[in-house]
Order: C-alpha cells, then sequence, then structure tokens
C-alpha cells in the first residue's frame, strides 16, 4: 500500500465526511414533517348497530330533552304535554336524518374551503449518477437535489376561495331547503293524521247507524211495511260506511308512518303521544298586508332563487378562473448539485407558453355555463310567481268550498236534531231519524274533505313564500335558531 498523499487527505476532508454528517440531518427533518401528519382511522358501519339504535330513539329520550331545552322559550320544558306543528318540527332538527345528512355536506363543503386556500407544496427530486471508470482524486458519484415550487398568485388563490365559499353558501341552502322540505312533509302527515281518526270515527258511527237502519228495515219488510228495495238500499249504505272506515284505516296508519319518518323516529315511537293541532277546523292565514310582503320577499330571496344565484356566481368565478388560466403558470426550482468534487448551487426558471392554444375551449364552455345559470336565476323567479299566484287563488277558492260544507254539515245536523225531536214526540218514526242521523255524518264526512283540500292550499301557500304562517311556529323556533346553530331554518 502506497503511502497517503497530503492532497488525498485534503480532498477526504473537504467532501465525503462533511457531506454524510449533513445527510444525516434530513431523516431527523422528514419526521418533523410527517409529524403533522394526519392519521387514517377506519369507522365502518355496522347495520344491526345502526338499526339498534333507530329502534330506540324517543322523543321524551333525556338526551334529546337535553340538547332541546335550550331551543325552548323561557319557562317552557321537554318533552311537552301535547305535540303541535313546532314542537315536532324541534324535535325532526335533531332527529331526522335526511337532516342530518345534509348537515354533513354542509361540513363537507366547509372542508372544501380549506383545500381551496393550502399553499401548493414543492416537489423535491434527488439526482444520483455514478461513473464506472472513476477519476484521479475525485468521487464516482454525482449527485443532486432539485425543486419545483409552483408561484401561486394570490388572485389564483382567491378565486379559488371565492368558488370554495359558494360551495358553502350553496350547502347551508341545500339545508335551508332540506329543513323545509322536512317541514312540508311533517305537516303534511300530521293533518292527515288528525284527518284520517276523524274520518274514522265518522265512519264508525256511520257504520252503526247503517246497521241500525238496516236491521230496522228488514223488521219494516217483514212486517210487509216496506219494499226490499229499501232494505238493499240500507245495506248498500252499511257497506260503504265499512269501506270508509277501513280506507280510513288504512290512511290513519300511511300518515303515522310518514309522520314518524318526517320526524326521525320509529313508527312505534309515537304509540301515546297526544298530537295537537290549533284551529284545526279553521284554518288561520296571516293578514293580507303580512302576506304581501312575504310574497314580494319570496319574489327577490326565496331559498331556492338564492341557490340559483349562488350558482351563477360560481360561474362567474369560474369563467375568471379559465380567463386567467391562459397567461404562463411559473415555476421556480432552486437545487444543489455535487459533481466530481464541485458544488454547484442551481436557479431554474419554467412557464408555460400559450402557443398552440390560448385556453379558448374552456373559456366558451365557462362562458356558456354562465349563461345557462342566468337562465335558470330567471326561470326560477317565473316559477315563483306562478307559485304564488297559483297558491292564493287556490286557497281563496278552497275557502269557500270549505264555508259552503260547513254550511251544508250545519243544516244536516239541524235536519237530524228536528227529527230526533219529531219522533221523541211521535211524529217520525225510527227509519227516518236513522236517515238524517247518516245524512248529517256524511255531511260532516264533506266538510272534512273540504277542510282537507282547504288545508293543502294554505300549505301551497306556505311553501311558495318558504314561511310558516302560523305564529306559534314562529315563536317556538326562533330561539331555535340561536340556540341550535345549523339545525333550524
Amino acid at each position: 500500500m502506497r503511502p497517503m498523499h497530503p492532497s488525498d487527505s485534503a480532498l477526504l476532508i473537504a467532501t465525503p465526511r462533511p457531506r454524510r454528517r449533513r445527510l444525516g440531518l434530513l431523516p431527523l427533518a422528514m419526521a418533523v414533517l410527517l409529524g403533522g401528519c394526519a392519521s387514517y382511522q377506519p369507522k365502518p358501519i355496522d347495520t344491526a348497530t345502526t338499526q339498534a339504535q333507530w329502534q330506540a330513539r324517543r322523543l321524551d329520550d333525556p338526551a334529546l330533552a337535553a340538547r332541546l331545552q335550550a331551543a325552548l322559550p323561557s319557562g317552557e320544558h321537554w318533552p311537552p304535554v301535547t305535540y303541535g306543528r313546532a314542537e315536532l318540527l324541534l324535535a325532526a332538527l335533531a332527529l331526522n336524518p335526511d337532516l342530518a345528512e345534509a348537515r354533513a355536506h354542509l361540513t363537507e363543503a366547509g372542508a372544501a374551503v380549506r383545500t381551496a386556500k393550502a399553499i401548493p407544496n414543492p416537489t423535491v427530486g434527488l439526482a444520483l449518477e455514478r461513473y464506472t471508470q472513476s477519476q484521479a482524486g475525485s468521487s464516482s458519484w454525482l449527485w443532486g437535489i432539485s425543486t419545483n415550487m409552483l408561484i401561486d398568485t394570490m388572485l389564483r388563490r382567491r378565486l379559488r376561495a371565492e368558488l370554495a365559499d359558494a360551495g358553502v353558501r350553496g350547502a347551508r341552502l341545500d339545508y335551508a331547503e332540506k329543513v323545509w322540505a322536512v317541514r312540508h312533509s311533517l305537516r303534511t302527515a300530521l293533518a292527515d293524521t288528525l284527518l284520517a281518526r276523524r274520518q274514522q270515527q265518522l265512519a264508525e258511527q256511520s257504520v252503526s247507524k247503517a246497521t241500525a237502519l238496516q236491521a230496522a228495515l228488514q223488521q219494516r219488510h217483514a212486517l210487509g211495511e216496506s219494499a226490499s228495495s229499501e232494505t238493499l238500499l240500507a245495506a248498500q249504505t252499511l257497506a260503504q260506511s265499512h269501506n270508509e272506515a277501513a280506507a280510513a284505516a288504512q290512511r290513519l296508519a300511511d300518515a303515522n308512518a310518514r309522520l314518524a319518518r318526517a320526524v326521525g323516529v320509529p313508527a312505534n315511537a309515537l304509540d301515546g303521544i297526544a298530537l295537537r293541532w290549533d284551529d284545526f277546523d279553521t284554518p288561520v292565514v296571516a293578514a293580507a298586508d303580512q302576506r304581501a310582503a312575504l310574497e314580494d320577499r319570496a319574489r327577490l330571496s326565496r331559498v331556492d332563487l338564492e341557490r340559483a344565484l349562488v350558482d351563477y356566481d360560481s360561474r362567474e368565478t369560474e369563467l375568471h378562473q379559465q380567463v386567467r388560466a391562459q397567461y404562463p403558470q411559473i415555476s421556480l426550482g432552486p437545487g444543489y448539485t455535487y459533481d466530481h468534487g464541485v458544488r454547484k448551487l442551481q436557479f431554474n426558471l419554467s412557464a408555460t407558453l400559450p402557443i398552440f392554444d390560448q385556453n379558448q375551449g374552456p373559456i366558451a364552455e365557462a362562458e356558456a355555463r354562465r349563461e345557462a345559470a342566468g337562465r335558470h336565476v330567471e326561470a326560477v323567479q317565473a316559477s315563483i310567481d306562478s307559485e304564488i299566484d297559483s297558491a292564493n287563488a287556490k286557497f281563496a277558492a278552497t275557502r269557500q268550498a270549505l264555508a259552503a260544507a260547513r254550511s251544508g254539515q250545519q243544516a244536516a245536523q239541524r235536519l237530524a236534531r228536528q227529527a230526533e225531536l219529531g219522533h221523541a214526540h211521535g211524529e217520525d218514526d225510527r227509519v227516518a231519524v236513522l236517515n238524517a242521523q247518516l245524512a248529517a255524518l256524511t255531511a260532516a264526512q264533506a266538510q272534512l274533505t273540504a277542510w282537507d283540500q282547504s288545508q293543502q292550499a294554505l300549505g301551497a301557500l306556505e311553501d311558495a313564500v318558504r314561511t310558516p304562517l302560523d305564529n306559534d311556529e314562529t315563536r317556538l323556533l326562533q330561539p331555535a335558531a340561536d340556540a341550535l346553530p345549523g339545525d333550524s331554518p
């Protein structure tokens, strides 16, 4: 072995050893950077568990009471003695699974804002090269580190952030629209439930009276005092009463199931629950001036119109993005190279060259989408105006029909009372009394049908303005807007 030359010793000190010490810090730096990374946590869904949780839901659950108590006005407690539209909607805000899904999408939109505002990370590359024939006095390896950092201008980031913020606004409006859809389903189901109960009661009374009438006519026919056709008509009336009772029972079961689904509980959770509808027989509507103000507001700022405007703003931002994309995008790439004993610092600059295409295709697409979004805004406004006019006309017509049905029912009741009084004085027989009572029950059924149509028209009017016209709902839900953020319309 030859003795080491002083120049060899200087080379060893100058290149390999210090370089290895500096590279030894790289794993430590990588560990520090990776320490702030999120870790994956699996969250599988067990359908048996979720089904059991669903079946265990109750309106008198203490956990639900603790959550809703803060949303109630002073002096009121949960669970209430009776459940009206406001109380059921308040429970639905906390329990309805569709609203929970909408809130999850709202959280998803909020997370997209963080993504849009994030600064792009640089990329780093390591290059290694080895000479098969080593040169005297130098290392056989060439290595280098290169980076690439995109110059993300403030305008580009601002446009991405604006687009993400529009997504959040859209998700909030979607949630508000979902709340109203749940409220609509709940109101309809509650009305059908109470109506079906009354229809069932009237049908059962009709069955009782029709049975008595058939027996009386059969007795008269046996005595030769009536024709057989009268007995057959009585049997037909009895069969119709049985059909009406069965239809009412079926409607009641269906309405109960829909009401439970709208609230967010299984059907058996409503067993024993006292339901309430104030002014059940007389639909209450706001004053004309108040309705006019609500209609004007709906024509300019109803939820679906606001959603269409948000979509238009998003298309506007997308067009701005595509126009900006036609300009060059610059990247910087500083680096370091160790080339056989020579240390080199690099500074690379790269940019896209809009030679063959200036992003004209995406710009044209964005302009077309913006135009379509603008036309959609106009279509929504036209639909709102049409819905309001149609609901007003329908409500006015059904109120007149309800008044006529109420007058007919009152007249039928007076005739029934007169027949009963005549029978007591020996002027009318039992068959006349039963016929008059059945006529009164038929008039009561007609009044319920007119009431149902009137309530449907009032619900359509509320849907048109997207506002409850019942003061009780407003009174109870206004505190909920402050106490349950994100869970109220």
